[in-house]
């Protein structure tokens, strides 16, 4: 028998509510996979996995830390995709140890090797994108080539699902793990589901603002859960406006790129906005431009 269940997934200053259809007593076992899964059901996966990336940032990370983008000159290049999570593993090893000789504390990170393009979907050069503890851009010249980097810093804001839903796109979800990560990160914490007598009955506290209402068809993922509606709030108060009306409007995400092709900033319109210094209004603006130019410098991302 299922019952409509209410659990809650805190993750720093990162919140989500989620109303799930969940087997109280007895249930069918679930059958064996038979064949590939359809398109369907890998988009469905890629945002599971979005959501899990983005919950482990939420829990670890803070404003300050990198957000690191490693490069191959034409004499470094890899020639295969092993062969470069090969050298950024051995890379994050190095740089894991200098760190810890140097602060004495533990570092840790988040690693994905990408080979898709965000904005067209088409291979692109190897490269990896690292989250990281904020350190001295010294330390990691000693062990990556210094003209091979680059790396901008994590705003305060506590919810970093832009940053993971970029990662996990550029590495080309395609089932698989899409990330490694150091060993001993902090893990979200789950409440203890309860009944609910339906969907959508949440109250948000209103030092929050609503980041995402987000309402599914339900449906069994392939991680087991039967989703419901998802609430996605930041709590605490965090300088921005609590939007009353946020439940009638969802929040879009932008991609915003330099004259090289580099990420200049990503996010809400409001925090590329603030990366940039910048009015909110410039960034509605050049998107727009961008999508009538079809330049790709800033690109308004489509729902997930």
């Amino acid at each position: 028998m299922k019952k409509l269940m209410r659990y809650r997934i805190t993750a720093g200053r990162a919140v989500e509510v989620r109303d799930v259809l969940m087997e109280t007593r007895g249930g069918t076992p679930r059958g064996a996979r038979r064949g590939k899964s359809s398109a369907k059901q890998l988009k469905r996966n890629e945002d599971e996995a979005v959501l899990i990336l983005a919950r482990q940032l939420n829990a670890n990370c803070k404003g300050g830390d990198l957000f690191l983008t490693l490069k191959y000159s034409d004499s470094r290049l890899p020639a295969t995709r092993e062969e470069a999570k090969r050298i950024a593993r051995n890379f994050m090893r190095r740089l894991a140890r200098a760190y810890r000789k140097t602060t004495g504390k533990k570092l840790k990170w988040w690693l994905v090797t990408a080979s898709v393009s965000t904005k067209t979907g088409q291979p692109v050069r190897l490269h990896h994108h690292v989250v990281t503890d904020a350190m001295d851009w010294e330390l990691i010249a000693q062990h990556w080539p210094p003209e091979e980097f680059s790396y901008r810093r994590l705003d305060a804001t506590g919810d970093y699902t832009a940053v993971a839903r970029y990662m996990i796109r550029n590495a080309g979800y395609g089932g698989a793990r899409a990330w490694s990560h150091s060993q001993g990160i902090r893990q979200p914490q789950y409440s203890t589901p309860i009944p609910v007598a339906r969907a959508g009955t949440v109250r948000v506290p209103p030092e929050a603002r609503v980041v995402e209402r987000e309402i599914r068809e339900d449906g069994e993922t392939e991680l087991g859960l039967t989703v419901g509606t998802v609430y996605y709030w930041r709590r605490l108060k965090l300088g921005l406006p609590a939007h009353r009306d946020a439940s009638h409007k969802r929040l879009r995400d932008y991609t915003v790129y330099d004259r090289h092709g580099n990420v200049a900033a990503f996010g809400t319109a409001r925090e590329c906005a603030r990366a940039l210094g910048v009015k909110v209004e410039t960034i509605y603006r050049l998107a727009s431009r961008s999508a009538r130019c079809r330049d790709g410098r800033v690109v308004r991302e489509p729902d997930s």
